[in-house]
């Protein structure tokens, strides 16, 4: 055959390949738009046909395991294992059909097989936080706790966000909070707040104490919403003493380090040198209708600012919105004293220092002298013995509601420089 003969049939040969390719590219091509279509589809009914049509597809098989363990109306476990067998077999490298496969098989009673995959699931991802923690939660189901705390301590060190469950479980197979900081958690300031919070939530305050105490010795930045509600747990359940204790472990991690004055005063801040704390053992205050709190760095007994609410003559409130709590000793004897300086307060029920034991008010319940007008700093004193249970005292600074007739309160009063300190100490 001449060559002039030859590469015509060549050509010939090469356009028909061509368009073979072309042909069965473009079948293919329409075959995984329609499994494509069907595997994404909204309707659970098209999967199969995703399935049928790309019966390599591994993720076809998943989905359809998915549906049918997942879904209530349509439940098959049996089918559901089946189908994600089918996945495993096509992608053995996923470490995410090997864990579905375990969940479906413990589902099923098959707890042996079902660890074989979690294993396996973990030999594909080593360093994956969801393999882990879904491994060491089988574990926790099984009982084998040590396993399971070592599982979730590899999980939560790669993902802190799943700390407070980590938290929550563990402590539910086993209430020991020595167990839950030296085999969970990992000795870090996140997971030893998130595991105080979880202390707080079931109200176990030795176990709250203990996870502090681990917590003080990371030298952590001081999270004082939790810290407040922990100081609060303490009182609750009369652990005076030790809520005492936290509070000034916490005000030295926070730099905190205020002058009292007089130098034994048991009250913080007395001069509120610093802002409202709002919780523990400082200052709070709360908003009521008819007065505006503030602080004036005009106005002061001493220091550089005083505290100052003025009331604008809509209301006639009986108020004890600014207050502190104090640990005291019971049966003893303490001197109070406070500066107050009114101007135009405009009722005969005017501002005053009260100080009261809430729990036995009997016990309890001081009021200095009543001032009204327009007074300059005055001093309010008042010498008090605790009752016999009595631990907590309330400093507020009141007004008691008016009775005549024109009883809406108007004015402004400064308050500076509030010490309670005892009786003992010098004058």
């Amino acid at each position: 055959m001449s060559e002039r003969q030859l590469n015509p049939t060549l050509r010939w040969v090469a356009i028909v390949f061509a368009v073979f390719a072309v042909a069965w590219l473009s079948y293919a091509g329409v075959l995984h738009a329609m499994a494509s279509h069907y595997g994404a589809s909204s309707n659970p009914d098209d999967w199969p046909r995703a399935s049928q049509i790309e019966p390599a597809n591994a993720e076809n098989w998943y989905r359809l395991g998915r549906y049918r363990q997942l879904d209530f109306e349509h439940s098959d476990l049996p089918l559901a294992i089946t189908y994600y067998r089918r996945a495993v077999e096509l992608d053995p490298h996923s470490p995410y059909y090997k864990l579905d496969l375990a969940s479906a098989l413990e589902m099923n009673g098959d707890d042996a097989e079902a660890e074989k995959y979690f294993r396996g699931a973990q030999e594909n991802y080593p360093i994956s936080a969801e393999v882990s923690w879904r491994y060491g939660n089988f574990l926790l189901r099984q009982q084998r706790l040590p396993e399971a705390y070592a599982e979730i301590h590899r999980a939560v060190m790669v993902d802190s966000k799943l700390l407070p469950l980590a938290v929550s479980r563990a402590w539910h197979s086993n209430p020991d909070v020595r167990v839950l900081l030296d085999q969970v958690l990992p000795n870090t300031v996140e997971a030893d707040w998130q595991a105080l919070s979880y202390m707080l939530q079931v109200g176990d305050a030795t176990a709250a104490l203990a996870v502090w105490n681990h917590l003080m010795a990371l030298k952590p930045r001081i999270d004082w919403k939790i810290l407040y509600a922990f100081i609060d747990l303490m009182i609750n359940q009369d652990r005076f003493d030790e809520a005492g204790s936290v509070w000034r472990q916490a005000l030295t991690a926070g730099g905190i380090f205020l002058p009292s004055s007089p130098a034994n005063s048991l009250v913080f801040d007395g001069g509120f040198e610093s802002d409202l704390s709002n919780g523990g053992f400082g200052w709070r205050q709360k908003d009521v209708l008819g007065a505006d709190f503030d602080f004036d760095t005009e106005e002061k007994h001493s220091g550089s600012r005083s505290a100052r609410v003025i009331f604008d003559r809509s209301q006639n409130p009986s108020y004890e919105h600014l207050y502190q709590e104090v640990l005291v000793a019971p049966s003893a004897r303490y001197r109070f004293s406070g500066f107050l300086r009114t101007d135009h307060i405009s009722t005969d029920s005017g501002m005053r220092f009260e100080i009261r034991d809430l729990r036995q008010p009997k016990d309890l319940d001081v009021l200095t002298t009543n001032e009204t007008g327009t007074e300059p700093w005055t001093e309010e004193k008042a010498e008090f013995t605790t009752g016999p249970q009595t631990h907590l005292i309330y400093v507020f600074l009141r007004r008691i509601a008016g009775t005549h007739f024109d009883n809406k309160l108007s004015g402004t009063v400064w308050v500076d420089d509030v010490a309670i300190v005892p009786a003992s100490g010098p004058q």
